[in-house]
């Protein structure tokens, strides 16, 4: 190659006669930061030692150091020459501290360090560099796939342009969610976002890997907000083939922007909008984890700490506080939904996060210097706002538990004694602030402020329902029979309340907030009731709104993979087969049956021919096992076991509490799933461990509940409570119309 001096033409290319084609050099390719921290570590420890008047050429002549003394710091031992004072170490000696918090800002990513790594932060010359990560680094595609691709269960090699919908279906998509997702969760400012939108769907092909995450996690939230009629007038495509593919999407590009080790504030967004995606449709326990992974992405970029007492900007520690506390709130309900306490790790310390503020977003922008004052009238953020003040009731009765040495993680709210007390007081302290700032400016003909005078009331006879919980009677006939009836005033208002928001029509844009929050104790103690005291004052305005729950959530019917559903509809059954026997013997004629109790029992009576045939068909093989074990008695040796005809010896277990089950034991032939796995039982021998569920939900779907079985009086609130924990394990089946059978 001839060198060339920039001349036109060139003085080589002159020399030698030859055609002059300047060719510019290429840019210089950005070096991986990765690789030249050690250097660049170097080089500055070089020249910090040049500035003291030290030449890093005369090491070799320095004699090797002896080791520091057993006590005080190392750099007390070292000449005084030789200590250099860098940035945190000032400032620990200034304020009597040795560690230093901090969180490394910048970009739109954070990440929080503490301690040690706080210290290790200063050794790169530009802060930012310990935000660097690989997210967004195509230059070898091998290195482009999430290692945690598996938690998503994605495929991160698919591309996802192709994934995005038309340009005109984005903002469709996107008005959608502004319109019924942002203003139950506030996790997003509309006014930055909405431009950002628009010019994405302009240009899909350069949307950066991390506001992808987020495009694709709102199409699945809009959608997920729909009903299906919706889905079909709209976009002419089903909601389940349509929430089927923005999910699977999202899923794609978290992987794609690796979330497990991202510092970006718009993918844990995303994050946190895919997880009020899914949670309708995956088991609890799977949402409860996923949500758990999402609560340490948040902590490693400091979320738990107040952005302003991190340094950060108002705008960011506000939309911040937003997402961190949707996050946490979320995790308690689904820790709730999976029988663990509620409010197992709530914290509002000094130093933890505070509550988002009241404000519009209009009044919030990037670059702000400072916050206004809260409003005290409503906002687009009062729904929010009105679920945190219930929220902060929960952390301060969590921090009195503390106070008092006792395990916060166990508290309720009918607690005995000075708790029940504090429980009493606060419950009406939060009652009034609830009402005189939120409640009473409500216009029931706005539905935002329809909803958030659902949510306020709801709430408040929730508590009440657990401060009076029938599981604290010591029995029914020792209740007084006003206390009863209140409950059951209360928890009437309850289901009354959970039907209004997904039945009203002002509230069609809200409806799929409440799914997720029927009270399933409020309902069982209703059927309870009615099945004690069929011809109760009121009794057919509670069936109706029975069946007014069954039609709105019908995976109640036909999801009989849940323990919890068999278990309420066969106390629904027997509470309606008390009434029609209460009615005939009264000589009143009989109303026409509902079609969800016909649906009910047709369910039941499948059920129970099934069973009957297999029975029926299992009897021989009984039989020859009676025959085989009354032969094997005949050898049976007391001092070493069971020994079969030819004295082989053969090993016995014990027969733990979790087989008793005779389901399970004919299953597992006696020995429990612990056996099979440390005794290497032929796995061969043992059927699925899912069939053992199966077969027990089997068996809860064909017993005989009339009117004349006392086999659900027994039912505890603990067998409840475990019912309801188990319906948390397997997958929903898919979700038909009771009415239609479709």
């Amino acid at each position: 190659m001839l060198k060339c001096d920039r001349q036109r033409p060139c003085g080589t290319c002159i020399k030698h006669s030859i055609e002059c084609v300047f060719k510019p050099p290429r840019p210089p390719q950005k070096r991986h930061k990765r690789t030249q921290v050690l250097t660049d570590r170097l080089r500055h420890y070089e020249a910090l030692l040049q500035q003291q008047g030290i030449d890093p050429g005369n090491f070799t002549n320095i004699p090797a150091t002896s080791s520091p003394p057993r006590s005080g710091h190392t750099e007390a031992a070292a000449p005084k020459e030789l200590q250099v004072q860098t940035p945190s170490s000032i400032d620990s000696e200034s304020h009597g501290i040795v560690n230093k918090t901090q969180v490394i800002h910048g970009q739109g990513r954070s990440k929080f360090l503490d301690n040690l790594w706080s210290r290790v932060v200063e050794e790169f010359h530009d802060p930012e560099d310990a935000l660097e990560d690989s997210s967004n680094d195509a230059s070898d595609p091998e290195l482009s796939d999430d290692d945690f691709a598996f938690v998503l269960k994605s495929q991160p090699k698919s591309n996802t342009k192709s994934r995005h919908p038309p340009p005109e279906r984005i903002l469709q998509l996107w008005q959608i969610f502004a319109d019924n997702v942002d203003p139950l969760t506030k996790i997003v400012h509309v006014p930055t976002l909405r431009p950002a939108i628009q010019k994405a769907a302009s240009n899909i092909g350069a949307v950066p890997r991390g506001f992808e995450t987020l495009m694709f996690a709102i199409y699945g939230a809009a959608v997920m907000s729909l009903k299906d009629d919706d889905c079909k007038q709209i976009f002419s495509e089903s909601r389940k083939t349509l929430l089927s593919r923005y999910i699977s999407a999202t899923k794609v590009a978290l992987s794609r922007a690796k979330f497990m080790g991202t510092t970006s504030l718009v993918v844990l967004q995303a994050l946190v909008l895919h997880l009020l995606s899914i949670r309708d449709i995956y088991e609890p326990r799977a949402v409860w984890s996923l949500t758990g992974v999402a609560v340490r992405i948040a902590e490693s970029m400091g979320f738990e700490r107040d952005g302003v007492s991190l340094g950060l900007p108002p705008f960011e520690a506000e939309m911040r506080r937003r997402l961190w506390w949707l996050l946490k709130t979320h995790d308690f309900r689904t820790a709730e939904l999976c029988g663990l306490a509620k409010f197992r790790d709530i914290d509002a310390g000094p130093e933890s996060t505070k509550w988002p503020s009241n404000l519009n977003d209009e009044q919030l922008y990037p670059g702000m210097l400072s916050l206004p004052p809260e409003s005290n009238m409503l906002t687009d953020m009062c729904f929010v706002s009105t679920r945190y003040e219930l929220a902060k009731f929960a952390a301060g009765a969590v921090a009195k538990f503390r106070e008092q040495g006792k395990n916060s993680s166990q508290w309720d709210l009918h607690a005995s004694g000075n708790g029940k007390n504090y429980i009493a007081e606060a419950f009406n302290e939060v009652e009034q602030i609830i009402e005189m700032k939120y409640l009473r400016y409500c216009d029931p003909s706005q539905p935002l402020h329809l909803m958030t005078m659902l949510l306020g009331r709801s709430s408040m006879n929730i508590a009440r329902f657990l401060r009076n919980h029938p599981r604290r009677w010591a029995s029914i006939e020792q209740t007084p029979v006003s206390e009863r009836q209140w409950v059951w005033e209360i928890c009437v208002k309850i289901l009354e309340q959970h039907h209004m928001v997904q039945s009203n029509s002002l509230l069609k844009q809200f409806a799929w907030h409440a799914a997720y929050f029927l009270q399933w104790h409020a309902l069982i103690h209703v059927l309870d009731t009615l099945r004690a005291n069929p011809l109760k004052s009121g009794a057919e305005k509670t069936w109706k709104l029975i069946g007014n729950t069954y039609e709105n959530n019908p995976h109640m019917v036909f999801d009989t993979k849940k323990p919890i559903h068999i278990a309420v509809g066969n106390i629904c059954l027997k509470a309606y087969s008390a009434r029609e026997v209460a009615l005939q013997n009264q000589n009143t004629s009989l109303p026409p049956t509902p079609e969800f109790i016909l649906q009910l029992r047709r369910q039941r009576q499948v059920a129970k021919e099934k069973k009957e045939a297999r029975d029926a068909k299992s009897r021989p093989a009984e039989d020859a096992v009676t025959h085989d074990a009354r032969a094997s008695e005949m050898s049976l040796n007391p001092d070493t076991g069971v020994v079969d005809s030819n004295n082989t010896l053969q090993a016995t277990y014990p027969l733990q509490s979790g087989a008793s089950n005779p389901s399970s034991l004919a299953q597992t032939g006696g020995a429990t799933e612990s056996d099979i796995f440390w005794y290497g039982l032929d796995n061969s021998q043992v059927g699925n461990p899912n069939d053992v569920m199966e077969l027990d939900l089997d068996f809860m779907l064909a017993q005989d509940y009339s009117a004349e079985d006392p086999a659900t009086q027994a039912i505890t609130w603990e067998q409840w409570d475990a019912w309801l924990a188990d319906s948390n394990v397997v997958r929903p089946q898919p979700i038909r119309d009771w009415r239609t059978g479709a």
